[in-house]
Order: structure tokens, then sequence, then C-alpha cells
């Protein structure tokens, strides 16, 4: 899902979705203004795409993650209860490509709602983003509000382009759960999560169902033979960056120990698009310009 809408993937398959999880969803392109993006932004997603793997590749996740544990900021996050990978997020009928966590807050080893939020924050500020989304999937109070959603599920993880394919399906039978402010999803692992959109419950059950079935995926969940909706928790933090071109509403969430750290990691975001911009002047075939960003440098 993304609004502006939370390691390298670890693994080839991912589970479908599963009770116990927290899901955080961000892109990773800036589209706000505050710098010029639309040579890359007005790229096929293939491209989108390219530039999101080659990102995540540098380490820029792995590099906030960092800072929050040198400072104590986050201490229950790790290896073994996060998992992050390049997915598809759709919002208003166009899909981009985002970075998507999953996040096991259930126990021994669990994550805390309040370190997946820093996270969340600090990734948000990484890559001035106006928003991104907190989900928890069975918790209807760990973030800002109580949401109902549904999952589609593929057989295995699917490409960017079938994610946005199916989202262009679930326009085609419904466009009041595709091309509005409150039409999204986010890809989670071989999950096609939608949040309810601001139809009733009824109709947008309806259109999923009718979805799945063209697409030849699974509606879930069905409860005695019932398609239905799960309830979980969601949030979309974000900051305004024409009033608070500083990146003010995340850093004052964040503890000050770690704002020059993560500015310095801003800054790369920064230049790691301005490069990718210039990369695409060229006017290459998509192919090519995926090529040309898949090889930017990482300094």
């Amino acid at each position: 899902m993304t609004r502006a809408l939370v390691l390298v993937a670890l693994g080839a398959i991912w589970p479908a979705l599963a009770a116990a999880e927290t899901v955080a969803s961000i892109e990773p392109i800036i589209d706000n203004g505050v710098i010029e993006t639309g040579p890359l932004t007005r790229q096929d997603l293939e491209v989108r795409g390219a530039f999101a793997e080659r990102l995540l590749q540098c380490g820029i996740v792995q590099d906030v993650e960092r800072v929050l544990a040198v400072e104590r900021i986050t201490t229950t996050l790790d290896g073994r209860n996060t998992r992050v990978q390049v997915a598809a997020g759709g919002f208003q009928g166009r899909t981009s490509p985002a970075f998507v966590f999953v996040v096991d807050d259930h126990g021994p080893r669990a994550a805390s709602h309040a370190d997946v939020a820093a996270l969340g924050d600090s990734l948000g500020y990484v890559m001035t983003q106006d928003s991104l989304l907190l989900l928890d999937e069975d918790r209807a109070t760990s973030f800002e509000f109580p949401i109902d959603y549904v999952a589609l599920e593929f057989r295995r993880i699917p490409s960017l382009e079938a994610s946005a394919q199916l989202f262009e399906t679930v326009g085609e039978i419904d466009p009041e759960l595709f091309a509005t402010d409150t039409s999204g999803y986010t890809q989670v692992g071989r999950s096609y999560v939608s949040l309810q959109s601001n139809v009733p419950a009824e109709q947008f059950i309806a259109g999923y169902r009718a979805a799945a079935r063209a697409f030849g995926v699974s509606y879930t969940p069905i409860i005695d033979g019932v398609p239905s909706l799960f309830h979980g928790s969601a949030g979309f933090p974000g900051n305004d960056w024409s009033a608070q071109p500083d990146g003010e509403e995340y850093l004052v969430r964040i503890p000050a120990r770690a704002h020059d750290a993560l500015r310095r990691i801003r800054e790369f975001h920064l230049r790691f698009t301005r490069r990718a911009v210039r990369a695409l002047a060229r006017g290459d075939d998509p192919r090519a310009a995926a090529e040309r960003l898949r090889g930017l440098a990482c300094d």
C-alpha cells in the first residue's frame, strides 16, 4: 500500500500471509517535488523496480537498521524476526516498487511495535517520503486505527508486473476499488494485501472475490464458508515536506542522538536518486534503462 505508500530478501520463497506479523511498506522513490524525479517516476515499472533493487543492494536499509541498533533505539529487530523484499505497492490506480518488511511480533523473539515504528519513521525520513504504511495483521490497537483488509494469495511470489496486472483487474471490475484516494494494496511475499477502501464491506469483498476468480488466485479469508475480512490496525506516519522541509515530523519521533547519522544516509539517497535521474537522460528503451540503473555506483 503506497500513499507515498514497510537484508536483501531472505530466501527465494516467502510464506503466504500469516497471523502474528506486522507489515511495513514504504516507497524508495521520491515523488513529492523535493527534487526533480520525473524522468524516473515516469518510467515503466521494470525500470523503477531496478532502481529499488539496486538501492536495497547498496545497503540503505541495513545502514538505517545499524544506526538504530547502535544508538539503542531499536532492541528487538534482527535477521530472525525481520525480512524485507522489493515488492509491489499500488495507490490510486498506479503500482510502484516498495520496500516491504514482514516482522514477527509474537513469540519469544517477537519484535516490538515501537521498534517497527522507529524503523518506519527512520526510513520514511531517509527516503523523503510523504508517508508509509504500518499494518498489524491481527490486532486492532497496535497503530492509529482499526482496519479491515483482504489478502489474495498467489501460488508463488509474483513479479511486480503481475501484482500490477491484478490491481488493474480490480479496476476493471470496480473502479471504486482502484482509482480513488483510498484505493491501494501492498504485496507481502506471495500475498496481495488490500486495506478496505471507502466503500461498503459487501462491495469491497465482491470486487476482490471477482478479481481473484478472474486472475486465478485465492481469496482470503473464508470463514465458515463465507468470504470475509481480516481485522487489524494500520498507521500512516509521514511528513509534509512542503511545510517541514527538514523532515521534522519524522525526526520528532526519532531520538535526537540518531539524527546526524540518519541525515547522512538521507543525503546518500538524494545523491543516488539524482544519479539515477541523470542515467535516464539518454532515453533508452526500458530494458536498457533498467540495466543502466542496476549498474549505478553505491558511493
